[in-house]
């Protein structure tokens, strides 16, 4: 289940014993079976054991004779996981998704988290390789200076150089101004991601 953008999962595993008894005489007996107690783990769909210490549970069964008696000890223990899902790693919301166990609503609401998380991501990259192009782009504008300080400032390739500058400067301005737009669109929807995340609760 979801609750507030958390998702919740109870697993239960389950562990059967079976202990086998060969009566090769020719009366029934009554046997005592002594199985271990395990942390976590509780009895399930089996025999209420006659007695119970605090390492072990001791059954009682009946061996009928010349059979082979079969006493099976069932346990299972619960276990739950909670995912807050907004910082979540989308591979695993991907493999929860996934997971047919988990009920079909639940699964919806986790699907179109991963879309708006993607989407997030998406625009994130955006962001980033504008962020790489000014970087190298000033970084080419430095080497060009430089060899503008060795170069007759009257001479044509001086001309070009700084034609070269202003060229990269309308540049720089331009991928400035998409990189603002892509961080005001990311922070919209990590909005809509956060909004829809806090309101979810699906069981």
């Amino acid at each position: 289940k979801i609750n507030s953008g958390a998702l919740i999962v109870d697993r239960k595993f389950v562990a059967s014993q079976d202990y086998q008894v060969d009566n090769k005489g020719t009366r029934d007996k009554v046997i005592l079976i002594e199985h271990p107690i395990r942390q976590g783990w509780k009895l399930a769909e089996t025999l209420k054991p006659i007695e119970t210490t605090p390492a072990l549970y001791r059954f009682q069964g009946n061996a009928v004779a010349g059979k082979v008696t079969v006493l099976t000890i069932k346990e299972e223990n619960l276990r739950q996981e909670t995912i807050t899902m907004l910082p979540a790693d989308i591979g695993q919301l991907i493999s929860y998704s996934r997971t047919g166990e988990i009920p079909q609503g639940v699964r919806d609401a986790i699907i179109k988290a991963i879309q708006l998380k993607q989407g997030v991501l998406d625009i994130e990259g955006q962001i980033t390789d504008r962020t790489t192009q000014i970087t190298d782009i000033t970084q080419e504008q430095e080497r060009i200076r430089e060899n503008m300080k060795t170069v007759d400032a009257k001479s044509q390739y001086y001309e070009r150089l700084l034609a070269k500058l202003n060229e990269q400067e309308s540049t720089i301005e331009k991928l400035q101004k998409e990189r603002d737009d892509l961080q005001a669109k990311r922070d919209a929807q990590r909005k809509a991601l956060t909004d829809y995340l806090n309101a979810l609760t699906v069981s």
